[in-house]
């Protein structure tokens, strides 16, 4: 339902509302992260059990702790996202992506993957990954860095108020 409002804020051009719902759908956002991030908490015994061989629980675990508490952050990344989609801003997340994807490239290439732990290493890129575009992306509509669609007072493509 916020995608709709958003949508329709952005549309008629209320901005002031339009940013309101992107800061709803943001706190949502985290509080379903951190919701997911408990489960997989909770249910990391279970996830293993049915998922995971007795040789390879010492490599699962850490990750696992990695990729929980990766959550919160990522529901955000995909929700600012979203966002962006929505007022049309698509170079700045291309470019957000391409940064993100490009320091995650370097990070691994620099990883030894013969040292004890990578596996929980790569998972901690990955979520570097997601921190990258998750703060860039709030950055663009808090305080509107740039040209954003969501900046207060800003003028849009064709000169006109947005």
């Amino acid at each position: 339902m916020a995608g709709v409002r958003f949508g329709y804020f952005i549309g008629s051009r209320q901005i002031e509302q339009a940013r309101k719902v992107a800061c709803l759908a943001c706190i949502w956002s985290l509080a379903a992260g951190t919701l997911l991030a408990f489960g997989m908490l909770l249910g990391r015994p279970l996830a293993a059990a049915l998922f995971v061989p007795d040789s390879a629980l010492a490599l699962f675990m850490p990750a696992w702790l990695v990729a929980a508490a990766a959550q919160p952050i990522s529901a955000l990344s995909f929700v600012t996202d979203g966002i962006h989609w929505g007022t049309g801003d698509f170079r700045y997340l291309k470019k957000v992506v391409v940064l993100a994807t490009g320091c995650g490239v370097i990070t691994i290439q620099l990883l030894d993957l013969s040292q004890p732990g990578s596996f929980t290493r790569i998972w901690l890129i990955i979520a570097f990954w997601i921190l990258i575009r998750g703060l860039l992306g709030v950055l663009r509509i808090w305080p509107g860095i740039g040209k954003a669609p969501l900046g207060q007072g800003i003028k849009h493509r064709d000169n006109s108020e947005f």
